[in-house]
């Protein structure tokens, strides 16, 4: 079982130019009374958004949740607290002509709720469209709150060279100056698009994909981080599956190992990536490879990660750009879990694997070096890499504080 919380969460996260050492953390949440974030998201059934608004919340900030809803298969329906979510509408994934009067739309309902963004001291949004959204709903109902922009992906429209492309990074740059503070999950964003594409040079903060500390009470007395070091090895791919060579690399990968390897796939489908009919027909006939659902996150870690080796950590979605640059949860989940990560060479999250000791990161062709790999790895080497990730620091995958110390930079 994992060790005391305590362990090893004392650790700052990175800040950016113009803040050698992050500040201090608020000690207690007490410390910001009455303090208030208009918090703009996308989809708000979404996780990442969910889990920032508990961040905020753990922070001792109350929130004022503006946000759009996504069409779930099935039909399930989007959790919604009554009393502090304002929804916006309904708008469709990646269909930016589609979206913008559903946009529109949702600044007029957001106006609905004027005297909450007046009494606002931070709007915070999440992507581009949400920042026109709330700076212009913002800005009409007479707040002066200041903007936080996050950013956990560089979308593909914002590096294209035709003249949406073009469009879309002129409306960012005219937002970026009027932001406070730019969020990003990943340095590369910084280095690799904010600095040279968009010539940014304000002030940035890293919050990490990591565990939220204020959920890891929900899990640890159940988190078994030990493994048996031994084949069939146990690979799992988790979260939002939408990269369809990663499903044809295991399938690879599957076919070369037979009963040497097994492959655990757990999440919600991108269908707009992966048909459900291309994955079913992937699993069939494969007796090696399962897929268990979607799954409530942290609640559900401890079993799905129950007995998984390693973590599938690669992602060729926008290959080059995007997938080369990030640092997804996986990353971090698998590492608080007890799983090693397997990436790609030459990307951030196969460099942060191999300097943290977090896994190991291959070369092209990805299949063949992969399964040369399992083929030819031992139990003692695994158990010597396992060992040192147990070491690890916990603040490594668990973010403590991360929300608070952000806050503390535009309060």
């Amino acid at each position: 079982m994992i060790g005391p919380l305590s362990r090893g969460i004392g650790r700052t996260s990175a800040f950016g130019p113009g803040a050698a050492t992050a500040p201090p953390a608020v000690a207690n949440p007490k410390t910001a009374p009455g303090r208030r974030v208009a918090f703009f998201g996308h989809d708000l059934a979404e996780p990442t958004v969910r889990k920032r608004v508990d961040a905020i919340r753990e922070a001792g900030w109350s929130v004022v949740v503006y946000a759009f809803e996504r069409a779930r298969p099935g039909g399930a329906a989007t959790p919604r607290e009554a009393d502090d979510a304002v929804p916006l509408g309904r708008t469709v994934d990646r269909n930016y002509a589609s979206r913008l009067p559903r946009l529109a739309l949702g600044i007029l309902r957001a106006l609905r709720r004027g005297p909450d963004l007046r009494a606002a001291d931070v709007i915070y949004v999440r992507n581009l469209d949400m920042a026109l959204v709330a700076w212009t709903s913002s800005r009409l109902a007479g707040s002066r709150a200041r903007l936080v922009y996050e950013v956990l992906d560089i979308q593909r429209l914002m590096v294209r060279p035709d003249a949406p492309g073009r469009i879309a990074r002129t409306v960012e740059r005219w937002l970026l100056r009027r932001s406070a503070l730019l969020v990003v999950s990943a340095p590369d964003f910084i280095d690799r698009y904010f600095r040279p594409v968009q010539g940014f040079t304000g002030a940035w903060h890293l919050l990490e994909n990591k565990v939220m500390g204020h959920r890891l009470g929900e899990v640890a007395d159940r988190l078994d981080r030990t493994r048996a070091a031994e084949p069939p090895w146990v690979i799992g791919w988790f979260g939002t599956l939408r990269c369809r060579r990663s499903l044809t690399l295991l399938a690879a990968i599957a076919d070369a190992l037979g009963d040497s390897v097994r492959i655990v796939l757990a999440g919600r489908l991108s269908e707009e990536d992966i048909a459900p009919h291309m994955l079913a027909e992937t699993l069939d006939g494969r007796a090696n490879m399962a897929f268990r659902g979607p799954y409530a996150n942290p609640r559900d870690l401890p079993e799905i990660y129950s007995g998984i080796h390693f973590s599938w950590a690669v992602d060729y979605l926008d290959d080059g750009l995007n997938s080369d640059w990030l640092l997804p949860n996986r990353l971090y989940e698998g590492g608080l879990c007890g799983a090693l990560t397997l990436a790609r060479a030459s990307t951030a999250t196969g460099r942060y694997a191999v300097a943290e000791g977090l896994g190991w990161a291959f070369p092209e062709p990805l299949a063949d070096s992969v399964t040369a790999f399992l083929r030819t790895l031992t139990p003692a080497v695994y158990a010597q890499r396992h060992a040192r990730l147990l070491v690890c620091d916990l603040a490594t995958f668990v973010d403590v504080g991360g929300m608070r110390d952000l806050l503390v930079r535009v309060d």
